[in-house]
């Protein structure tokens, strides 16, 4: 849950420029107030605001451009002919290449007959050019303060036909209106535009579709193919697909982001040390899509006529959202003596509406140059549309105790309601408390060198409602129509999907223990935090018999336990005109099931982790027919020398699907961070280092699997299984061998641990002297790159990426990760007030 200045948002909204504050609220206590949708932790952040003084004019503002990294190093035409011609020959069928062939791959002589393309380096020819510029004005008198703020980015994307830009403006005004009454009012607006090629987009109205798709293609494309004919023509893979085509010549997706949001709060003093608040905050969100797919005509290497048409195609996407947030808080805060304090009382209450439409037509001129939908055939239309609705209300108090500061005490309760439950089982009460010792305000503690030190302890529960809108209702769809009499007849019917009537809230309880200490006269800070989260009533979907011919209905079934611990340690020195800092922080989380109600099904069982790798255990290759006469029957395929061979896990002689476990995990354990900076006379340097272990992941099969779906093979395939290399790293070659070698296995899972320089930067302060009287009060230039190197075995795109979770039942390997590559940024930036 991201809170921006009170209300709701996301962190896309908000300019870094216009941000003065972040803090995170992770522990049950902390959260708690927030409400249902804080049960994940809650990001707090505080925009600028104006200050008493002249205007402030300030001015950020950087260019630079990016590049692709760590892309899969896939053979050549000649590489990839020579090792298809040895699958076929594995798989007993005729070579599809002779030494002709071969010989015209090698030296280029036959282009348009025998290609020699690099799809991905094709695809991704673009240079990534990009620059941001942002100004604000601050000021203001005791009255009235002011603080104003512009954007703008631009940034072009790597493949042809992409771009995004976008422009925002942001306004906060605090008034005084008299002793007792202060308003504030904030304001913010963006609209961006994501530009992206319109074919290849496998579900139209799903913004970014599109580049996956054609990312997707290339990594398929083989090199053999020739991208474009020397008569300028283009050819196609497998009569299927070109992707550098489509990104060039099929038309363009323009996707317009539109938001605004505004909030108004009051603060009224009624009496000393009483105080009211209210808060009402709307944000509008219209989102618009056009997109129009302009037909290309494709040949072959000597064809005069096109082999294939593609048929052209426009289509709008509007998607409205409305939320209406309302706040009140009554707060009392007073001290006595040496005893403070503090009771809060609230309610908020909450609306959202969402619509949805589309509209599409086909065969519009072939000029390609009518993009509208009233030039498409009328008889190809598609329309769609629908409503959705939900609403919160809440009401929540707060009572804080502190005795000299050395004692503190908070209880918090909130009853919640919401419109996603039935109304016997709405509502739902969520308490939690807390406690901190200041150890080092006791008389009894003399250590010199530590400045403050606070034990703490909480508990509480928060509630879940996130399972989306109506599942305890039977809902149905149209566009389902009936045969009466020989004539087709309108209709609706249930959607797939049970109803349960008794679905209730999803319960989370967390115990956090923790300790902050500041020493050495604030040079160096520690923050330890160990927790135990418990999530009960899990909503989710149990297997039912597939006699039902329905999908199964939610239901509150499950629970989950999280342990770990997070770590921050921190040190600040200057030494003369040498200034430096080091933050260094780890977190560590054990995730487990800990029950599903009987619904247990292989690879989600109790004791197994969530987004955990079911597969077999793979003890190696097959080196030769001894090895595989002395071991179990595999029932996955019949083995030959050169074959993956899986553990026979409960000795029954048989290899099957009962010797499949949980092997792996998506989802990492250890994430680390280290930021570090220095300042040396006008010089300043910064350096931010991330990372993640303790986590695995299975790369795309485009990369990993040698020509899978009739595409193309990695350099990491020179060093295979073959009778003259039976000591190869991956298994023999072939076309045919998903059954065997192609399970979710240990042999394919890969350690996807990381260490990511996220950015570097190195600046320059003009002295003060330098400036004279240009009116310039501040001048700074620098120089940054942003994912200057990933350390990783991982052989994906990106590390990162591999722990996107698929359905792990299946005993297919898993599509894991994500075909964009990872993408390195280099910039220049000036930082200038006046």
């Amino acid at each position: 849950m991201v809170i921006i200045d009170g209300v709701e948002s996301s962190l896309g909204s908000v300019d870094p420029n216009d941000i003065e504050n972040i803090s995170v609220l992770k522990d049950a206590a902390a959260s708690s107030i927030y409400g249902v949708r804080a049960a994940n932790g809650v990001i707090l952040v505080t925009t600028k605001k104006g200050t008493v003084g002249k205007p402030v004019v300030s001015y950020n503002g950087y260019i630079g451009w990016q590049s692709a990294t760590r892309l899969p190093k896939f053979l050549d035409s000649y590489g990839y002919a020579t090792l298809l011609n040895e699958a076929y020959d594995n798989d007993k069928l005729p070579k599809p290449y002779n030494e002709t062939a071969l010989q015209k791959f090698a030296d280029g002589s036959d282009p348009d007959h025998y290609g020699n393309s690099d799809w991905l380096g094709s695809l991704l020819s673009e240079n990534g050019l990009f620059h941001n510029h942002h100004l604000s004005v601050n000021g203001g008198s005791e009255s009235v303060k002011y603080s104003v703020s512009f954007g703008y980015h631009d940034k072009e994307g790597l493949l042809p036909n992409t771009n995004y830009n976008k422009f925002n403006v942001r306004a906060n005004l605090d008034a005084k209106i008299n002793s007792r009454l202060d308003f504030s009012l904030n304001m913010s607006a963006y609209r961006d535009r994501q530009e992206e090629p319109a074919e290849g987009i496998s579900n139209l109205g799903r913004p970014g579709d599109g580049v996956m798709n054609l990312l997707h293609y290339a990594f398929r494309e083989t090199p053999v193919t020739p991208i474009q004919f020397q008569n300028g023509h283009y050819g196609l893979f497998k009569n299927e697909h070109n992707s550098v085509a489509s990104a060039r010549e099929s038309g363009v997706s323009k996707l317009y982001n539109n938001n605004f949001q505004g909030s108004a709060s009051f603060v009224y003093k009624i009496i000393d040390g009483l105080t009211l608040r209210g808060n009402a905050g709307a944000t509008f969100n219209l989102l618009d899509q056009h997109i129009f797919q302009k037909s290309i005509k494709f040949y072959g290497a000597d064809a005069v006529d096109p082999i294939k048409t593609t048929r052209n195609m426009a289509k709008n996407y509007d998607n409205k959202k409305l939320e209406v947030n309302l706040q009140a808080y009554l707060n009392y805060d007073k001290t006595f003596g040496k005893h403070g304090l503090k009771v809060l009382a609230g309610y908020s209450q909450l609306y959202n509406q969402y619509r949805f439409m589309s509209a599409l037509r086909k065969d519009l001129p072939a000029s390609n140059s009518l993009g509208e939908i009233n030039a498409g055939d009328v008889t190809t239309q598609e329309t769609q549309g629908n409503l959705v609705e939900y609403a919160l209300r809440s009401a929540f108090g707060r009572v804080n105790y502190t005795y000299d500061d050395r004692y503190l005490l908070e209880a918090n309760i909130r009853y919640d309601g919401t419109s996603r439950f039935p109304k016997d089982s709405r509502f739902g009460a969520f308490p939690s408390f807390s406690a901190g010792w200041r150890v080092s305000q006791e008389d009894f503690f003399h250590v010199s060198w530590i400045d403050n030190l606070k034990l703490r302890a909480s508990w509480g529960q928060l509630g879940n409602q996130e399972i989306g809108n109506y599942a305890f209702y039977n809902t149905y769809a149209f566009g389902y129509d009936y045969s009466f009499s020989n004539a087709l007849t309108p209709g609706i019917s249930i959607t797939p999907t049970m109803a349960n009537k008794d679905i209730t809230w999803e319960t989370t309880s967390q115990v956090d223990a923790g300790i902050d200490a500041d020493m050495f006269g604030g040079k160096l800070n520690f923050t330890g935090d160990f927790f135990l989260k418990n999530t009960n009533d899990i909503l989710l979907m149990l297997p039912i018999p597939e006699i039902v011919g329905v999908n199964a209905p939610m239901q509150n079934a499950g629970k989950v336990r999280n342990t770990g611990f997070e770590v921050s340690v921190g040190h600040n020195n200057t030494i003369r005109d040498f200034k430096y800092h080091a933050t260094f922080n780890i977190s560590y989380v054990h995730n487990e099931i800990t029950d599903l109600s009987g619904g247990d099904t292989p690879g989600r069982s109790v004791g197994d982790p969530i987004n955990n790798i079911y597969g077999y255990v793979c003890e190696g290759i097959f080196k030769d027919q001894a090895e595989i006469d002395a071991h179990p029957k595999q029932v996955t395929g019949t083995p030959v020398p050169g074959d993956l061979k899986y553990a026979d896990l409960n000795n029954d002689k048989v290899v099957n699907e009962k010797d499949r476990k949980s092997i792996g995990n998506y989802f990492p354990k250890l994430n680390f961070g280290l930021n570090l900076g220095f300042e040396y006379k006008n010089f300043d340097f910064s350096a931010l280092l991330q990372g993640a272990g303790m986590v695995d992941g299975i790369v795309k099969d485009e990369i990993g699997r040698a020509f899978y779906n009739g595409g193309k093979v990695t350099e990491a395939y020179m060093d295979r299984w073959t009778p003259e290399n039976p000591n190869g790293s991956l298994p023999r070659l072939s076309t045919k061998a998903s059954s065997k070698n192609w399970q979710t296995s240990t042999f394919w899972m890969q350690d996807a641990s990381y260490l990511k320089m996220r950015n570097l930067q190195l600046g320059y302060s003009l002295p003060r002297q330098c400036l004279g009287q240009s009116g310039i009060s501040r001048l700074r230039v620098y120089f940054s790159v942003d994912n200057l190197f990933t350390i990783s075995g991982f052989d994906g795109a990106d590390p990162e990426s591999a722990y996107d979770f698929n359905n792990q039942t299946s005993t297919e390997l898993s599509h894991a990760g994500s075909y964009y590559p990872l993408t390195r940024s280099y910039s220049f930036g000036v930082n200038l007030s006046f």
